[in-house]
């Protein structure tokens, strides 16, 4: 049975060395010790008698009489078939590089035929790869094997890191989504914990834990060190599953095993419980969304509702209008008038309200709460009388077209998007400030989008199987989990104030350059905004942005911007990008492109794919 923890269980597999004489066996004293699968080599072992095959047509020569060994269910839940180590595309002679490509050819569809839970391949050779990445991709990912692949791949090899091994694979593969890394432990780790961190981007399906990594306590009992547990304690957030490998065989053994799988299940379960915030966004991990349009789509009753949990934004509103209340107090005013633009469901008119009642001028206090949704104009009204909003009048109308009679001293919205201005926020409230009297204050008063590049294997992959330019020209919002930042860096892109009683153009542009602090391979950049509510109180801000994050805040997630093709860099190279904010008469858009180390095509000209409608 797997190990039980939350929100997911942790599946163990034991490898074994030598191909099994009986499977059937085997397999129930795997299942007796408590492993969920098993990890065996589907073709026999060279031997003394019987040496690696160097040249001539290779003849398959599985471990099992036949596929009759088990039953279907079994082989495709409970066996995982190792291909033979001595796999090597590129051997020395040709003769033997073609003996080799026939065993890959024949035990990737004996393996496919069996219909194994999982295929794991030899790692490939430490430099030149080209030769079993084009093998592989012609029989595997791309032929006639149905199984997922997975390549066994050293954390630290002899001369050179794991990571620039399957960097360099995976890219002649083609970033294949069906090709993904069984990870090695080894008893040296590489020496800074980001070069560690990478793999957290990664495809990684299993850890593969040797023996000979575990430390041995004063009681006896194999523990990893704190460097080690701490890694693979990450992994676990990504639902791998664990391989112990090297344990001991025969007789007796299975006490000593037991140790080994018993660490293993502690440490699982020795993960905090998720918070509630977890909880919400577990479902959206690595998932793309398109980018609300709240202009041209009105927002469903689902998404209001989410929207309205916040446990932070709108505390931190009502901080706000409470600060500009009494502001406006202490220069004598005794009447105030507010306006929320785009109300939704009432969630910020409640803040207005609460913050007037703190500061003491409830009944001298008018609001007018606007909103196009005639959908959400329903529950607003139907507040006004269940929650005795007697000072709030509901005005079903645009607020672009709409014409306030009185000038306000107080302008309140929630329009902003995953990159400050995605929602158009600064074209609305342009046009909105006409409502404000001449000492009004907008709520919220200055907002900066800010830009780092990002690893992300799954949605750069997600992209590109959409198969098609549109999708690579199109932002997306997500929740980044299986994702890696190269550099500590996070640099503002756009900024915009309000009011903004110049009318200044909100087209921008900006020039970033970062400077990659480990060898990376860059997918896109990752998007936030910082947003300050109040002009009179510095600091009360509501943000995505990792340095300055609002904790406990989850109505946006981050934006992705993808490239098209992605760049590799060494460390300390520097990546340098150009960003554009347009607009038209009809639209708003954004363009960007990378410009070194080596230039890119820009994204989006002209809108293109992806803008966002007036």
């Amino acid at each position: 049975m797997p190990v039980c923890g939350v929100p997911d269980n942790l599946y163990v597999g034991r490898e074994y060395v030598s191909a099994p004489h009986d499977l059937r066996s085997l397999l129930k004293g795997a299942s007796n010790a408590k492993f969920d699968f098993v990890v065996v080599s589907l073709c026999k072992a060279p031997s003394a008698d019987d040496p690696i095959p160097r040249e001539g047509p290779y003849v398959l020569r599985p471990s099992s009489d036949s596929d009759l060994a088990l039953d279907s269910k079994t082989w495709s839940s409970a066996v995982v078939g190792k291909l033979s180590d001595w796999i090597n595309l590129s051997a020395s002679t040709p003769a033997a590089r073609e003996c080799c490509r026939q065993a890959l050819e024949q035990e990737l569809a004996w393996a496919s035929h069996l219909g194994v839970y999982g295929i794991l391949l030899p790692p490939p050779p430490e430099k030149a790869c080209e030769l079993y990445a084009a093998a592989l991709g012609r029989y595997g990912i791309n032929g006639i094997c149905t199984t997922q692949l997975m390549i066994r791949i050293p954390l630290l090899r002899e001369q050179e890191d794991g990571w620039e091994c399957w960097n360099r694979f995976r890219l002649l593969c083609d970033q294949n989504p069906r090709l993904q890394v069984a990870l090695e432990l080894t008893a040296d780790l590489p020496s800074t914990d980001q070069e560690l961190m990478r793999w957290l981007a990664e495809p990684v399906r299993a850890v593969i834990v040797p023996a000979d990594t575990f430390l041995t306590n004063k009681q006896g009992f194999p523990v990893l060190s704190k460097r080690h547990k701490a890694f693979l304690l990450q992994l676990f957030r990504h639902k791998v599953q664990v391989i112990l490998q090297d344990l001991a065989e025969g007789q007796n053994s299975e006490a000593e095993t037991e140790k080994y799988l018993h660490y293993i299940a502690r440490l699982f379960q020795s993960r905090p419980a998720p918070t509630p915030q977890e909880q919400f966004e577990t479902p959206y991990h690595d998932y793309l969304q398109a980018p609300l349009q709240p202009l041209q789509d009105n927002l469903e009753s689902q998404t209001y509702e989410t929207f309205e949990k916040d446990p932070v934004k709108y505390v931190n509103y009502e901080e706000a209008c409470y600060r500009c209340f009494q502001d406006k107090l202490s220069k004598g005013k005794k009447q105030f008038v507010a306006i929320v633009v785009g109300a939704g469901r009432g969630p910020l008119v409640v803040a207005v309200r609460s913050a007037a009642v703190r500061a003491g001028i409830a009944d001298n206090l008018h609001v007018w709460a606007v909103e196009k949704n005639p959908n959400a104009v329903v529950t607003l009204r139907h507040r006004c009388v269940l929650e005795g909003w007697s000072n709030v009048e509901v005005i079903s109308q645009d607020m672009r077209s709409w014409e306030a009679p009185n000038k306000a001293d107080l302008l309140v919205s929630e329009l902003l998007g995953s990159f400050g201005d995605n929602e158009l926020s600064p074209e609305c409230l342009d046009g909105a400030q006409r409502f404000l009297a001449p000492d009004g204050a907008c709520i919220p008063s200055k907002y900066i989008s800010y830009l780092t590049p990002v690893t992300t294997h799954k949605l750069w992959n997600d992209v590109k199987n959409y198969n098609d330019l549109a999708h690579f020209e199109t932002a997306y919002v997500v929740k980044f989990h299986a994702a890696f930042f190269p550099t500590q860096d996070i640099k503002p892109c756009f900024e915009f104030s309000h009011p903004n009683w110049e009318l200044s153009s909100n087209d921008r542009y900006a020039e970033i350059e970062f400077t990659s602090e480990v060898d990376a391979l860059i997918h896109g950049f990752a998007g936030y905004f910082h947003c300050e509510l109040y002009a009179g109180a510095p600091g009360l801000a509501v943000s995505i942005n990792p340095d300055t994050i609002s904790e406990g805040m989850f109505s946006w997630f981050p934006i992705y911007f993808p490239l098209r093709t992605p760049v590799v860099l060494k460390q300390g190279e520097k990546l340098k990008s150009s960003w554009w904010r347009c607009s038209n008469d009809r639209k708003v858009w954004y363009e960007w492109a990378v410009t070194e180390p080596s230039p890119q095509p820009i994204n989006n000209p002209g809108g293109r794919s992806y803008s966002v409608g007036k």
